[in-house]
Protein backbone atom coordinates (compact mmCIF):
# COMPACT_ATOMS: atom_id res chain seq x y z
CA UNK A 1 0.00 0.00 0.00
CA UNK A 2 1.02 3.24 -0.76
CA UNK A 3 1.40 6.07 1.82
CA UNK A 4 -1.29 8.18 0.87
CA UNK A 5 -3.73 5.14 0.75
CA UNK A 6 -2.90 4.19 3.95
CA UNK A 7 -3.05 7.62 5.30
CA UNK A 8 -6.59 7.87 3.43
CA UNK A 9 -7.87 4.34 5.28
CA UNK A 10 -6.57 5.67 8.69
CA UNK A 11 -8.38 9.11 8.33
CA UNK A 12 -11.47 7.02 9.18
CA UNK A 13 -10.66 5.30 12.09
CA UNK A 14 -8.85 8.59 13.51
CA UNK A 15 -12.51 10.80 12.82
CA UNK A 16 -14.10 7.59 14.67
CA UNK A 17 -11.13 6.93 17.31
CA UNK A 18 -11.63 11.05 18.47
CA UNK A 19 -15.65 10.49 17.89
CA UNK A 20 -15.17 7.57 20.86
CA UNK A 21 -12.88 10.20 22.57
CA UNK A 22 -15.56 12.85 22.23
CA UNK A 23 -18.58 10.24 23.07
CA UNK A 24 -16.57 9.27 26.22
CA UNK A 25 -15.73 12.82 27.63
CA UNK A 26 -19.29 14.05 26.97
CA UNK A 27 -20.92 10.71 28.75
CA UNK A 28 -18.23 11.15 31.69
CA UNK A 29 -19.73 14.92 31.89
CA UNK A 30 -23.07 13.92 31.92
CA UNK A 31 -22.87 11.23 34.64
CA UNK A 32 -20.59 13.78 37.01
CA UNK A 33 -23.60 15.76 36.57
CA UNK A 34 -26.59 13.30 37.03
CA UNK A 35 -24.30 12.12 39.95
CA UNK A 36 -24.32 15.98 41.21
CA UNK A 37 -27.62 16.01 40.93
CA UNK A 38 -28.66 12.70 42.77
CA UNK A 39 -26.66 13.95 45.85
CA UNK A 40 -28.19 17.49 45.67
CA UNK A 41 -31.41 15.73 45.59
CA UNK A 42 -30.39 13.32 48.77
CA UNK A 43 -29.30 16.27 50.72
CA UNK A 44 -32.70 17.90 50.06
CA UNK A 45 -34.59 15.05 50.41
CA UNK A 46 -33.09 13.89 53.60
CA UNK A 47 -31.83 17.72 55.29
CA UNK A 48 -32.91 16.61 58.75
CA UNK A 49 -30.77 19.05 60.66
CA UNK A 50 -34.04 21.23 61.43
CA UNK A 51 -35.59 18.02 62.60
CA UNK A 52 -32.84 16.85 64.80
CA UNK A 53 -32.33 20.26 66.45
CA UNK A 54 -36.55 20.73 67.23
CA UNK A 55 -35.73 16.72 68.42
CA UNK A 56 -32.94 18.41 71.18
CA UNK A 57 -35.04 21.27 71.95
CA UNK A 58 -38.44 19.11 73.17
CA UNK A 59 -35.63 16.71 74.58
CA UNK A 60 -33.82 19.90 76.68
CA UNK A 61 -37.55 21.16 77.34
CA UNK A 62 -38.74 17.77 78.67
CA UNK A 63 -35.68 17.62 81.00
CA UNK A 64 -36.00 20.74 82.45
CA UNK A 65 -39.46 19.98 83.51
CA UNK A 66 -39.27 16.71 84.66
CA UNK A 67 -36.38 18.63 86.85
CA UNK A 68 -39.05 21.33 88.03
CA UNK A 69 -41.34 18.60 88.84
CA UNK A 70 -38.79 16.74 90.89
CA UNK A 71 -38.30 19.84 92.89
CA UNK A 72 -41.98 20.41 93.38
CA UNK A 73 -42.17 17.15 94.58
CA UNK A 74 -39.33 17.20 96.77
CA UNK A 75 -40.41 20.65 98.06
CA UNK A 76 -44.17 19.69 98.40
CA UNK A 77 -44.56 16.36 98.57
CA UNK A 78 -44.87 14.96 102.14
CA UNK A 79 -47.36 17.95 102.33
CA UNK A 80 -49.69 16.22 99.05
CA UNK A 81 -49.08 13.03 101.22
CA UNK A 82 -49.91 14.60 104.30
CA UNK A 83 -53.12 15.94 103.09
CA UNK A 84 -54.08 12.61 100.89
CA UNK A 85 -53.73 10.47 104.12
CA UNK A 86 -55.93 13.00 105.93
CA UNK A 87 -58.06 12.47 103.23
CA UNK A 88 -58.19 9.07 103.60
CA UNK A 89 -58.31 9.12 107.56
CA UNK A 90 -61.63 11.59 106.99
CA UNK A 91 -62.85 8.69 104.70
CA UNK A 92 -62.30 5.69 106.76
CA UNK A 93 -63.55 7.51 109.48
CA UNK A 94 -66.86 8.49 108.26
CA UNK A 95 -66.92 4.63 106.93
CA UNK A 96 -66.37 3.61 110.47
CA UNK A 97 -69.55 6.70 111.58
CA UNK A 98 -71.51 5.03 109.41
CA UNK A 99 -71.28 1.22 110.42
CA UNK A 100 -71.01 2.40 114.32
CA UNK A 101 -74.85 4.15 113.08
CA UNK A 102 -75.98 1.19 111.56
CA UNK A 103 -74.80 -0.93 114.30
CA UNK A 104 -76.65 1.09 116.81
CA UNK A 105 -79.88 1.20 114.70
CA UNK A 106 -79.65 -2.87 114.21
CA UNK A 107 -78.87 -3.09 118.04
CA UNK A 108 -81.70 -1.07 118.80
CA UNK A 109 -84.47 -3.27 116.35
CA UNK A 110 -83.03 -6.44 118.32
CA UNK A 111 -83.71 -4.92 121.90
CA UNK A 112 -87.64 -3.93 120.60
CA UNK A 113 -88.03 -6.90 118.91
CA UNK A 114 -86.60 -9.29 121.93
CA UNK A 115 -89.18 -7.04 124.49
CA UNK A 116 -91.90 -7.58 121.89
CA UNK A 117 -91.24 -11.40 121.98
CA UNK A 118 -90.75 -11.34 125.74
CA UNK A 119 -94.60 -9.43 125.92
CA UNK A 120 -95.62 -12.95 123.38
CA UNK A 121 -94.33 -14.87 126.23
CA UNK A 122 -96.20 -13.30 129.01
CA UNK A 123 -98.96 -13.16 127.17
CA UNK A 124 -99.13 -16.45 126.10
CA UNK A 125 -97.93 -18.05 129.81
CA UNK A 126 -100.62 -16.02 131.43
CA UNK A 127 -103.40 -17.69 129.01
CA UNK A 128 -101.65 -21.31 129.54
CA UNK A 129 -102.25 -20.58 133.49
CA UNK A 130 -105.70 -19.26 132.54
CA UNK A 131 -106.67 -22.59 130.46
CA UNK A 132 -107.10 -21.16 127.38
CA UNK A 133 -104.42 -22.69 125.64
CA UNK A 134 -102.13 -25.47 125.73
CA UNK A 135 -98.89 -23.91 124.67
CA UNK A 136 -96.00 -26.24 125.63
CA UNK A 137 -92.77 -24.20 124.08
CA UNK A 138 -90.73 -21.88 125.98
CA UNK A 139 -91.11 -17.86 125.23
CA UNK A 140 -88.89 -15.55 126.42
CA UNK A 141 -85.73 -15.71 128.85
CA UNK A 142 -83.43 -13.27 126.33
CA UNK A 143 -81.99 -11.23 128.82
CA UNK A 144 -79.93 -14.71 130.39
Amino acid sequence: MKPLQLGLSLIPVAVIVIGLIGWVVTLRGNIDAAMDSIQALQESQYDDSALVERVQDLALQAEESMTKVMWVMEDYGPAIESIRDRELDTEMADKVADVVTRQAVVENEMRQIMSDHQGFADVLRELGEAGYITERRQYGDYGK
